[in-house]
């Protein structure tokens, strides 16, 4: 059997599974799921956001966490959200005062737990 034909075969399985697991998620959110469509906020101009928070979250471990995380945040009204996986946190701008509590409430739903926020001045 010619060398370079199994080579090749060997690296064109490697390539499809990694599509797979680059378009169905990894372990975490579900091994046969579909990553989430990404939501954007209504309004991406962050100048009509004048109240900006940073949040701690609790339970991300893939890029698809950040994702989820992310649209919790930006499926409300009012706000456009910015999560980071390396330091666990969000960058939430808001057209009004929110509260711990209203933050903490997008995330239900989710498997994240919102642990620290506070007002960026």
């Amino acid at each position: 059997m010619n060398v370079p034909v199994i080579i090749a075969a060997v690296c064109a399985v490697l390539a499809v599974m990694i599509v797979r697991k680059l378009r169905h998620g990894g372990s975490c959110c579900g091994e046969h799921e579909s990553a989430a469509a990404k939501v954007r906020a209504a309004d991406r101009d962050l100048s009509h956001y004048p109240y900006r928070y940073r949040a701690v979250i609790e339970g991300m471990v893939c890029g698809n966490c950040v994702r989820n995380a992310e649209n919790a945040f930006n499926s409300a009204e009012g706000i456009c959200a910015a999560v980071e996986l390396g330091s666990k946190t969000a960058d939430i701008r808001s057209k009004r005062r929110l509260n711990r509590r209203e933050a903490a409430a997008m995330l239900d739903g989710t498997s994240y737990t919102l642990t620290e926020f506070e007002e960026v001045k």
